[in-house]
């Protein structure tokens, strides 16, 4: 599936495929020439993909999705459509074996990658639907602000309420 969608991209050669998924993994996973290789063989096989350039054995190969590709693409965007739910439950059965000294500081971490994350691909996105996420995010973060601030309040102290962040 990442090699497809890599390579609806634009071309890439199978080096560089290896390279993105190092990247993209930060280190924790560099598949190699015997893992990469024989799918993309067997991706062209399926004619999910072609290859072109090897005139020699030192030229490069370079793979390109074709259009059978795309609508196998597009079904496992559907098929991931799921994923969130899936990793929803995960998390609880995860979170269901750690105390909470353990798992606090790796869901804090997680937030403030996620965060990271998520404002880098909300600002990738169009004007047009660029808003409505901000708007979310924005309704999202005044709401854990509310909840934390009630929880660091002094017991009966009356809290004032936040201004909207804007």
């Amino acid at each position: 599936m990442y090699i497809l969608t890599t390579l609806s991209r634009g071309p890439a050669t199978g080096y560089e495929i290896m390279q993105r998924i190092e990247e993209k993994t930060e280190g924790a996973w560099r598949p190699g020439p015997g893992t990469i290789y024989p799918l993309l063989k067997s991706l062209v096989r399926e004619r999910l993909v072609t290859s072109s350039g090897k005139k020699s054995k030192t030229s490069r190969v370079t793979y390109t999705v074709t259009a059978a590709a795309k609508g196998e693409i597009e079904t496992m965007y559907a098929g991931m459509a799921t994923f969130g739910r899936k990793e929803r439950v995960m998390m609880r059965l995860v979170s269901d074996l750690m105390p909470n000294a353990a798992l606090v500081p790796i869901l804090l971490n997680r937030a403030r990658e996620g965060s990271e994350f998520l404002r880098s691909r909300i600002a990738e996105l169009p004007g047009p639907e660029r808003t409505p996420a901000l708007r979310e995010l924005r309704s999202i973060t005044e709401n854990q602000l509310d909840w934390i601030e009630s929880v660091l309040a002094p017991k009966g102290t009356v809290r004032q309420r936040r201004k909207p962040l804007r």
